[in-house]
């Protein structure tokens, strides 16, 4: 009931031009009457009186639509208008759980829902699609001028019995598409001063990042959020299983509350889920999902739903929610289940398109800081992550898939490590990461004889993993840009001058910019690796890649300091950068120079923004055009 205040509160906020949604009886809030104004099609202009009758599980549910009884709009003026023998004609759309009639002549009713709905649509979406089912009837005929006339004089002589509503005097009253909230707006602005409208945006930026805020932690499906509703947020989780018959989650990239999580295991006729792969919810975006992992918000909200969360990792990480004792929380299953879906976000960045892997950044920032959390209060886990990473420098027998699954998943724990660095462990992470892929290598037909392998050999034997090495050094490159010390406190953060706010939306066009610039070098510098005859060229490309971390202050003062934004300035730039810091791969020392030097005058902004420029306009400009040289020794 409080999802269908919510929508209703938001039309009367943000009324839909053409609609128009009241309900009759304030006691059955189940059963609303709306209006629609036809703006397109043979019946432009034509009011329709609908009945909307919506299910007590919405929005798990949607809703279904009929002509108001009475009014007989019916399958001569749409294709798509049939009799339900409860509610007269009803409107057939996939978005309408009307739809269901053609479902049970497919399969026997086995589908509940309408395909097209999903638990994050509300009564403006179904209204919108509504509009556009009117506006094209779907005849195999146009519909005469005489049958048009008929229906105008059907629908200026029909009242509604239940709501009042008629031609003359419509209930409920629609916006006409020709008027906006902007002509409103802009004319009230057009009396104030100066002052006030000074005041004004003031305001509205403040009330644009609350709300941008409150939409990053929102619930799709129940529209609640974190700040204003007493709610716990997560990610849906899918249970399947692998080749080797294994459970294995995967983390589906959009937030729900546990109220919604649970709203649908009471709807699937359980109270609980023992066995999670033998379910499949459908999440907003359409995706299957059978489990829900919470967030950390903050440490009150951690807090609160401490057991909920640590109950949701122990059920992760063994597959069962049955009540043994043998599954009860342990603090080694947290850091074994985040790194997990921590690497797996990596992966989804790495193949995602950029919506998709904006959601996996948030997702691999979400995880990261619930993991930091549960290393705060369980001190034994920052012994776990040291132990690991001093094991497997010290010997052979802890370098190996049994003790180190996944080297996505071991960057990580090097990253979080209070003890050990990326520089300490490098060498034994390159051999071990080269020998894993061996047993890949020999299977490639191309490469003969492993033990005589020739440099014409080299570029078959790197196709043969490019992809492996490709993600290898994107997770290193992940974990070494979000794990820094720190991260978690806010007081550093803000030292940073490009963190003190939240972006607007100019910056995240700029930060866009950014992402933009940087995902294609990895993929650039591995073709070089590929297309390049150069034996002693090729290890250099590796280091380019490590090293990258140079020209973060490049980055920053192209496309956050000089505030440019313009796409096709962006993609030179882009290339003049890239294929710049090419000349500088055969002096890696030179890289690493500038990080020193850049990096040691982070925390003094102006020093740190002249010294990029300097890097920007001086010694990347004279490099390209051959007048610096650099000499090494």
């Amino acid at each position: 009931m409080f999802n269908i205040f919510r929508d209703l509160k938001d039309l009367d906020k943000v009324p839909i031009p053409g609609l128009g949604v009241c309900c009759p009886d304030e006691s059955n809030p189940f059963l609303l009457h709306c209006n629609v104004l036809i703006n397109d099609g043979p019946y432009r202009g034509i009011m329709i009186h609908l009945v909307l009758h919506i299910p007590e599980d919405y929005p798990l549910t949607g809703p279904a639509g009929n002509i108001a009884p009475g009014l007989e709009f019916n399958s001569r003026y749409h294709a798509h208008i049939h009799e339900d023998h409860r509610n007269g004609h009803a409107l057939c759309n996939d978005l309408l759980t009307n739809y269901a009639q053609h479902f049970r002549l497919v399969d026997g009713g086995s589908i509940k829902q309408a395909t097209g709905w999903s638990p994050g649509y509300t009564l403006s979406t179904a209204l919108l699609q509504i509009v556009t089912f009117f506006a094209d009837p779907d005849l195999t005929f146009t519909p005469s001028s005489s049958s048009i006339d008929r229906l105008w004089n059907m629908v200026k002589n029909f009242t509604c019995e239940t709501c009042g509503h008629s031609y003359t005097k419509p209930n409920p009253v629609i916006v006409d598409y020709t008027e906006t909230m902007l002509d409103k707006q802009q004319a009230e602005e057009g009396t104030m001063s100066k002052e006030e409208e000074e005041r004004l945006k003031s305001e509205r930026e403040r009330l644009q990042l609350e709300r941008e805020l409150v939409e990053k932690l929102t619930c799709g499906v129940t529209k609640q959020n974190v700040i204003e509703d007493d709610i716990y947020l997560g990610y849906p989780i899918l249970f399947k299983r692998d080749n080797y018959n294994r459970l294995s989650p995967e983390i589906i990239l959009e937030l729900i509350s546990y109220d919604a999580y649970v709203a649908e295991i009471q709807k699937s006729g359980g109270e609980k889920l023992d066995f999670y792969e033998n379910f499949k919810f459908r999440s907003v975006t359409g995706a299957d999902y059978n489990y829900w992992l919470p967030l950390y918000i903050n440490s009150k909200h951690f807090q609160q739903g401490r057991m909920i969360i640590q109950n949701s990792i122990s059920v992760i990480y063994n597959g069962s929610a049955q009540g043994v004792e043998k599954y009860d929380f342990a603090s080694h299953m947290a850091l074994d289940v985040l790194t997990n879906l921590m690497n797996k976000s990596a992966v989804r960045l790495f193949n995602g398109e950029l919506f998709e892997s904006k959601r996996a950044i948030e997702a691999y920032c979400h995880l990261l800081r619930l993991l930091m959390h549960f290393i705060d209060i369980y001190p034994e886990l920052e012994y776990k992550i040291n132990k690991t990473i001093e094991d497997f420098i010290t010997g052979l027998p802890y370098r190996n898939k049994k003790v180190v699954p996944d080297m996505g998943e071991f960057l990580i724990k090097i990253s979080l490590s209070n003890k050990y660095t990326f520089d300490d462990v490098k060498t034994y992470l390159y051999e071990e990461c080269f020998a894993r892929q061996i047993y890949w290598i020999q299977r490639n037909t191309a490469i003969q004889n492993l033990l005589d392998i020739k440099v014409e050999d080299l570029p078959a034997i790197f196709q043969s993993k490019k992809v492996s090495y490709h993600l290898w050094v994107f997770n290193q490159e992940m974990a070494q840009t979000f794990i820094f010390p720190g991260a978690k406190d806010k007081k550093q953060q803000e030292t940073v001058e490009h963190l003190k706010h939240p972006p607007n939306r100019t910056e995240r066009k700029k930060i866009d910019n950014y992402i933009h610039l940087c995902k294609p070098m990895v993929t650039l510098s591995l073709k070089k690796y590929v297309n390049s005859n150069e034996a002693e060229f090729q290890p250099n490309i590796f280091l380019f890649v490590i090293a990258l971390s140079a020209i973060e202050p490049v980055v920053y003062d192209l496309f956050l300091a000089r505030l440019k934004t313009d796409n096709k300035e962006l993609e030179v730039q882009q290339m003049f950068i890239v294929q710049t810091l090419f000349e500088l791969v055969r002096y890696n020392k030179v890289l690493k120079s500038l990080t020193l030097i850049v990096g040691n005058v982070r925390s003094e902004v102006d020093k740190w923004k002249r010294l990029s420029r300097l890097i920007i306009n001086v010694l990347l400009v004279h490099l390209q055009s051959n007048v610096l040289f650099f000499i090494t020794f």
